[in-house]
């Protein structure tokens, strides 16, 4: 059945909330709201990729996450599992050091550094596709097949990651929907997803609220999101990585009436 991964942004400047998770009482609350909607896992970033974004120092996003890492024990007898959205190594071993179970980088663990800092560990890594980060509108893949070179390049990371150390089972791959991606791409991408189990490793999508989405007639960008999560639980992906956590659950619980999951 596929798994909801709530998104938790901690930063000013989110393309999605504004910046409402900024302060960490209001992340908690927003935690707290998504373990009660049964988020299978909660996402927990600090800096934001979105096109524009300012990159920040490993020293201003541990500022920003540890007040809420610090708080997350008192979940810690539910089955909620919490993921830290990181490309910094000290930031990495930080989180994992107070319990996150999956580390989330949107360079690919392309550093030797990431694979340093999660290799003793147990944690999941989402290895996910990127161009540019934060994401660059202007610069996008040139393949004319991008699903072939997605698949070329995640075969790559995965041997580079194994020799690094890392248990294949302890990956999973995420084709970075948006990012080096246009609009066309991206559907090509949602489009063929079928092809990327040919990795036999769980595929993780993020798609939600993203502005590939913004074309779609008059429908909004959260309704837009259901229906290509709805489309993606129909082809078994694992995980949906999204905002709106109680609607999901509400239509895999649909899905899994009609023997979809």
């Amino acid at each position: 059945m596929t798994k909801i991964v709530g998104i938790i942004n901690i930063t000013p400047d989110s393309f999605s909330d504004g910046g409402a998770c900024f302060d960490a009482d209001f992340a908690l609350q927003a935690i707290t709201k998504f373990v009660e909607e049964g988020a299978d896992i909660i996402d927990i970033g600090a800096e934001s990729t979105r096109p524009g974004a300012t990159p920040i120092d490993p020293g201003e996003e541990w500022r920003r996450l540890e007040p809420v890492l610090k708080a997350l024990p008192r979940f810690a007898a539910l089955p909620v599992r919490f993921s830290v959205d990181t490309r910094h190594a000290e930031t990495a071993r930080r989180a994992l050091d107070m319990g996150v179970h999956w580390v989330n980088n949107v360079t690919g663990f392309v550093d030797p550094a990431m694979i340093t800092a999660v290799k003793d560990s147990d944690c999941k890594l989402v290895v996910m596709h990127s161009l540019t980060v934060p994401a660059d509108t202007s610069v996008i893949m040139t393949e004319p097949d991008v699903s072939s070179a997605l698949l070329q390049w995640a075969k790559l990371r995965l041997d580079n990651i194994r020799l690094g150390g890392i248990a294949e089972n302890r990956i999973i791959f995420d084709p970075g929907i948006g990012f080096g991606k246009n609009a066309a791409q991206s559907f090509s991408i949602l489009r063929n997803i079928d092809r990327f189990k040919e990795l036999d490793i769980p595929v993780l999508i993020g798609h939600s609220r993203k502005s590939f989405l913004a074309g779609i007639g008059k429908v909004s960008k959260d309704d837009a999101t259901l229906a290509v999560s709805q489309y993606l639980t129909q082809h078994k992906v694992d995980y949906l990585r999204v905002h709106d956590v109680a609607r999901h659950k509400q239509m895999l619980a649909i899905m899994e009436a009609l023997n979809y999951g």
